[in-house]
Order: structure tokens, then C-alpha cells, then sequence
């Protein structure tokens, strides 16, 4: 009779641990946590998170040659763990400034050929369905130089530059107030970024030019 009380007794210990770790568990496993684990997408064309970019600041020229842009991967879009995503179309004469990402690896996907681009101490034109790869920390520009409009994909290799997209924009409806100083001065240090100060001149050191 004792051997099989005991043997109850170490029964329902082990249910009661076992009961007591799938609690644990499933604590850890709260909604808010679970609604945070990656999920697929599958975005068409013009799906994902409108941008437009405000007007002012070092790059202004974006802004007003390409205005609009769309976050489609990112930890608030899929609930992406690494990547970043984004697309854009540049319109003839369209111009991508100077700039270096401190954080992220780059890709640029060019569906379309006649933009000049310039990474480090490279420059060419891009033809149609073309691959750009940006190594952390290298200046990078794009002109479309041609005729009809490109379409582009960034995709990083980690997150941190949606911080930039976002602070120098506003959704679709919202007032496009310009940017100040020290909006322009916080957005590149949010998205881990550095953008060329013109007033040194048109060329970051290093880079590729006529």
C-alpha cells in the first residue's frame, strides 16, 4: 500500500511540474508576444505602408523628384525580424542624393534600364533588371537619367533605415510640413544613416564622378 501511495505521490508531482512548466510556457508565449512573430506576405504592386516624403532638408531633391514611397517588409509590416524592404518609381530626372547606410548592407533592384548610379568608387549606368549591392558605409546615389520611369527595390540586409523613412514623412492625407534642423538631424541618427552635406561640395570623398 505505501509503494503504490508513493508511487501516486510522485505521479502527480511530475503532472504538477509538467503542468506548472506548459503554464510557464504558454505564459511566455503571451498574445502579445506570439502577434509579434513573423508572418508571410504576399504584397502586389502598389501594397505595403504609403510614404510621402516632407519637404526640406539636405535632401530635398528627393522629395520633390520622388515623393512617394512604399515600405512593403519591416518589423511593422510582416513583422520582419532582419530585413527591410522598400520600393519607389523615379521619374525621369529623378535623383537619389548622396548617402551611406552605417548599420545595413543594400541591394538595389532596377526594373528598368538609364539611371546613373554612383556607389563608392564606382559609376555607371544601370540597364534594365540590373543589381546594385551597397556595402555598409559607402556612399550611394541614383539619377534617372533616362526617359520613362524606373522602378526601384531596397532591400537591407538589417532594419533601422524604416527609423529615417518615417521620421521624414507622413502618410497619405496628412500635412506635408517641412522638416526643421533638427528633425533632419534626428532622422539620420534614428535610421542609422548619413546623408552628404552639400555645402562641401556636389561629391562625397572617395566617389565616383564626371
Amino acid at each position: 500500500m505505501e509503494h503504490r501511495i508513493l508511487t501516486s505521490m510522485c505521479v502527480i508531482a511530475v503532472l504538477a511540474a509538467l503542468t506548472t512548466l506548459r503554464h510557464g510556457r504558454l505564459a511566455a508565449q503571451s498574445p502579445a508576444s506570439a502577434a509579434k512573430s513573423p508572418h508571410p506576405l504576399i504584397l502586389q504592386e502598389n501594397e505595403g505602408e504609403h510614404l510621402l516624403r516632407r519637404p526640406g532638408g539636405p535632401i530635398a531633391a528627393a522629395a520633390a523628384s520622388v515623393p512617394e514611397f512604399i515600405i512593403k517588409i519591416d518589423e511593422q509590416n510582416g513583422n520582419a525580424e532582419d530585413f527591410l524592404v522598400s520600393t519607389e518609381i523615379m521619374s525621369p530626372g529623378g535623383v537619389i542624393p548622396f548617402h551611406k547606410h552605417l548599420n545595413s548592407e543594400e541591394i538595389l533592384v532596377l526594373e528598368e534600364g538609364g539611371a546613373a548610379v554612383t556607389v563608392g568608387d564606382l559609376r555607371g549606368i544601370a540597364g534594365p533588371h540590373s543589381v546594385v549591392f551597397i556595402p555598409r558605409d559607402t556612399w550611394v546615389s541614383v539619377t534617372n537619367t533616362g526617359k520613362n520611369s524606373i522602378h526601384i527595390y531596397g532591400l537591407f540586409s538589417r532594419q533601422g533605415f524604416e527609423n529615417f523613412f518615417r521620421a521624414r514623412s507622413v502618410h497619405p492625407g496628412e500635412p506635408l510640413t517641412p522638416l526643421t534642423p533638427e528633425e533632419v538631424r534626428g532622422a539620420a541618427e534614428k535610421g542609422h544613416a548619413m546623408v552628404w552635406d552639400t555645402s562641401k561640395g556636389p561629391y562625397p570623398p572617395g566617389v565616383a564622378h564626371p
